[in-house]
């Protein structure tokens, strides 16, 4: 929970608490996690040390292998996270991020008064740095809150989860990013029909058929969309970058260059100047890792997604599953474009989504027994929930 809060106390709190916590880890004799997570650690430092000798080799700047010694801390907080996470602190953490919406809009609503304005223009980004960042929190906070209405048992929490559906539709206007409009339009009825509200899907989709056949009409689809007046100077600057790391990845594609690979070659490309990565996430992957990174990290996060889905066949969490298949959907289409999910903000919070899918939560996460080895202050709480037959209230 201390790690979630550090996100909304800007990236750098984040990146300070991403460093403390091995040093938790270890000092409170904790240490075993890693190696009762073998194939995440060996996943893991194999992607590590490939990616340094790429980095190194060709050329890296300090701050590229700086970003890649970073990396050993990122990769700890998903081993120590996986470990972990529990049924009750997932939910725990997805109503924490839900609720911590109305500050966020808060300080982008402060951010316009002030007349606040960045190299991009008056677009604001809320404790994110970047208006993309917070565009892509808001799309997972939509699916969050989803989730919790159909999870949540008390009519006052799912009133309040709806209520905060609308809430962040506002503060999207406020980050002017087009396409995380496209991405809620698309992700919203996978997320209802996975879920198995059909229903709630179909009017979604009705709604949505509505809205379309009016802007048609009127010859003006794209008025919802922000800054439209600039879609094809900047679609014409996307392709200008997309062509660069392209040829990047054609020249280095078995292991590609590493960390930060795009600030290094843009000029060697005659790619956009003022651009710092690739805006497409396969690409920028491809580019830094080449084959055989993208091939590491692939087997990484299938192996995790594999378990999700044997648990979904055993007809157990059917909902997990949904909001997991969702945001897999609503990160595949932002990386069509941006590669928002790669910052510490925003992968934290996949990473309790894709991270949460291991042989030990089967036995600590669905018991009704489940003890938990690293926080002793929940084997309490399962006493307590043992001996009443349910479960501790959940938010």
């Amino acid at each position: 929970m201390a790690l979630t809060a550090s996100i909304f106390l800007t990236v750098y709190v984040e990146i300070a608490m991403l460093m403390v916590l091995p040093i938790y880890i270890f000092a409170s004799k904790q240490g075993f996690i890693f190696w009762r997570r073998k194939q995440d650690v060996l996943f893991l430092s194999a992607f590590w040390v490939l990616s340094m000798v790429v980095t190194i080799y060709w050329g890296g700047t300090a701050v590229d292998i700086l970003l890649g010694i970073f990396m050993i801390f990122a990769f700890a907080a998903m081993i120590f996270i996986t470990y972990t996470m529990t049924q009750r602190t997932f939910r725990m953490i997805l109503s924490f991020v839900c609720f911590m919406s109305p500050y966020c809009f808060l300080v982008a609503l402060i951010q316009r008064a002030l007349g606040m304005r960045w190299d991009y223009g008056a677009r604001y980004c809320s404790v994110f740095t970047n208006p993309n960042y917070y565009a892509f929190y808001i799309s997972l906070v939509v699916l969050f809150c989803i989730y919790n209405i159909v999870k949540s048992e008390s009519p006052k929490m799912r009133i309040a989860y709806t209520a905060l559906i609308p809430l962040n539709l506002l503060a999207l206007e406020l980050t002017e990013c087009r396409t995380t409009y496209i991405v809620l339009l698309i992700v919203c009825p996978v997320m209802l029909f996975q879920c198995g509200k059909k229903k709630w899907g179909l009017i979604y989709l009705a709604i949505l058929f509505s809205f379309a056949t009016v802007t048609l009409l009127f010859n003006d689809s794209l008025a919802f969309l922000p800054r439209v007046d600039k879609i094809t100077t900047d679609i014409a600057k996307r392709i200008d970058i997309w062509s660069g790391a392209i040829g990047s990845i054609l020249d280095a594609p078995i292991f590609g260059r590493g960390y930060n690979t795009y600030v290094r070659i843009r000029d060697l490309y005659n790619a956009y100047g003022t651009a710092k990565h690739s805006h497409n996430l396969l690409l920028e992957v491809l580019m830094d890792f080449g084959l055989v990174g993208a091939a590491v990290l692939l087997g990484y996060f299938s192996i995790n997604i594999g378990k999700i889905i044997r648990l979904h066949r055993q007809n157990k969490c059917h909902q997990r599953y949904a909001l997991t298949v969702s945001v897999i959907v609503c990160v595949l289409l932002h990386g069509l474009l941006d590669i928002t999910m790669l910052w510490p903000q925003t992968s934290l919070l996949i990473m309790y989504v894709v991270g949460f899918s291991t042989e030990y939560d089967k036995t600590h996460i669905f018991s009704t027994e489940r003890r938990h080895e690293i926080l002793p202050v929940h084997a309490h709480g399962v006493k307590k929930s043992a001996s009443s037959k349910t479960d501790p209230p959940i938010l």
